[in-house]
């Protein structure tokens, strides 16, 4: 049986390795036909695969986007490991950092406090947050068997809207052109891990945070109970697992996960609070659960490749003509293969096939 399991377990990743080999090269040679021929077709090629590392500043914005992504890939694995489909995350990207603003400016809590100990309590606070907001859509679907998904898209828009409201009421920064607010105190910052770049010690948020969620989903008997729910409900029900509970349970673990993402990218990545529209990091956390295929241990290396993507389509458009938009080509590509139940199953069907068979013989 554990034989099985792994070849199980080595196909899931062979299924997502081969997945995005295929979307790169396909992307590779549509950007070939795209630049004509010649020179500037090696140079496309050249910026969209070694673009991001070439440069230290190019480096950290890879790695600027790469740590909300692990955090919000985890948070969206349990969510979706539990058959529900909640978007919120998006909107607490730009709602969490906005209250603990608040926290931060007007009141002295904060004052004097050595970074560790700030960095704890804005963590604390933005994911106190994003469980808040992630039960809004839980509950209309647990109690009010409302669809969480068209309740999460609505929120995230007035997610935005009253992080906006906020900003101009109490927070807004009059002596700049952008709408934002003041600069950040220095002691409540992430700082940046290689100078000039935004590269931040956030990597740490992110790595305890796949290790946890990890060691919640894989080995507790709370994320074995929201593996039985998503995988067969009925299943769970008749098992005596209070399915709705640890299906409302996996949705608010999500929303912590989300918003300690939100941390990370706004007191990481920037110097004042200044989102004035949604981020799209909500969604891409998404992208990368499903890439992982809802499995915390391949959150990494989901959110590596979106990030390499994200940042390699950066470069491209700013190196030649291709707009940005041409990478999402690689991205719908890669979730095709990724996602495709089929891509490799008899293969797969055909080992264990043969394993059971053997094992069977030597019995």
């Amino acid at each position: 049986m554990k034989k099985i399991q792994r070849v199980d377990a080595l196909f899931e990743l062979l299924r997502v390795v081969l997945g995005l080999a295929i979307a790169y090269l396909i992307a590779i040679v549509f950007i070939i036909l795209a630049s004509g021929s010649g020179q500037s077709a090696m140079d496309a090629v050249y910026n969209f695969m070694l673009g991001p590392l070439m440069t230290q500043r190019r480096f950290g914005q890879l790695m600027a986007k790469f740590i909300p992504y692990v955090l919000m890939g985890c948070g969206y694995c349990f969510i979706y490991s539990a058959g529900r489909f909640s978007l919120i995350g998006e909107g607490i990207v730009n709602f969490a950092p906005i209250i603990t603003c608040l926290l931060m400016f007007n009141t002295n809590l904060m004052t004097g406090l050595p970074i560790w100990l700030n960095l704890i309590i804005m963590l604390l606070s933005c994911a106190l947050i994003g469980a808040v907001c992630a039960m809004v859509p839980a509950i209309a679907r647990e109690k009010l068997k409302q669809s969480e998904m068209v309740v999460s898209i609505i929120m995230n828009y007035m997610l935005l809207y009253l992080s906006l409201w906020v900003l101009k009421m109490w927070l807004f920064d009059k002596t700049v052109s952008m709408q934002a607010t003041r600069e950040y105190p220095a002691n409540m910052v992430f700082k940046p891990l290689i100078s000039g770049t935004s590269f931040h010690t956030g990597i740490f948020v992110a790595i305890i945070g796949w290790i946890a969620a990890v060691i919640l989903f894989g080995h507790t008997k709370i994320g074995q109970k929201i593996r039985t729910c998503g995988g067969n409900a009925s299943f769970a029900i008749y098992s005596g697992i209070g399915a709705s509970t640890t299906v409302f349970i996996a949705q608010i673990i999500g929303g912590v996960f989300a918003g300690a993402a939100a941390c990370t990218d706004a007191f990481g990545l920037y110097t004042r609070y200044q989102y004035n529209a949604l981020t799209n990091i909500g969604m891409d956390g998404l992208l990368v659960a499903v890439i992982a295929q809802k499995k915390p241990i391949y959150v990494p290396l989901a959110a590596l490749v979106l990030a390499y993507i994200r940042t390699s389509a950066v470069v491209l458009n700013l190196a030649s003509s291709i707009p940005v938009e041409f990478v999402n080509m690689m991205q719908a590509i890669l979730i095709f293969f990724v996602a495709a139940e089929q891509f490799l199953k008899k293969s797969r069907n055909k080992v264990i096939f043969n394993i059971a068979k053997r094992e069977g013989g030597e019995s």
